[in-house]
């Protein structure tokens, strides 16, 4: 999925989707400690993928919606936390190249607010939140 999703908007979409209810699956299934801030998460995945659509509205018909699957066992749960950072990180790195080369500030106001989003979703998945 990573390698695979575009380098555009789209892809930006489809990476932060994913994300997005990956992060609500672990959040289910994780103590409630932990699944706080992996809920955060989840809603800042959100928040990313509504700017998205603000920005280009055919996104959610044009992107590709793939959803994360349950976690087997606990033991999981690290290796969920490394795909979710690992689909961050893919969406927040196409956010700033695209940010390079757009032409209309709406457009980059956008990718900052979303890249905002990614980066402290980012940082509540892998724990590096303070």
């Amino acid at each position: 999925m990573i390698t695979g999703a575009g380098t555009g908007w789209e892809g930006i979409w489809s990476l932060t989707y994913a994300a997005g209810f990956g992060a609500l699956n672990l959040a289910m299934s994780v103590p409630l400690g932990v699944g706080v801030s992996i809920s955060y998460a989840a809603m800042d995945f959100r928040d990313a993928q509504d700017e998205l659509e603000w920005a280009r509205p055919n996104l959610r018909a044009s992107g590709d919606a793939v959803r994360l699957g349950v976690l087997r066992a606990p033991q999981d749960i690290a290796e969920a936390r490394t795909i979710l950072d690992q689909l961050a990180d893919a969406a927040l790195n196409r956010a700033a190249a695209l940010a390079e080369v757009e032409q209309e500030l709406a457009d980059q106001a956008a990718l900052s607010r979303v890249m905002a989003r990614l980066i402290t979703a980012r940082a509540k998945v892998t724990g590096r939140w303070a």
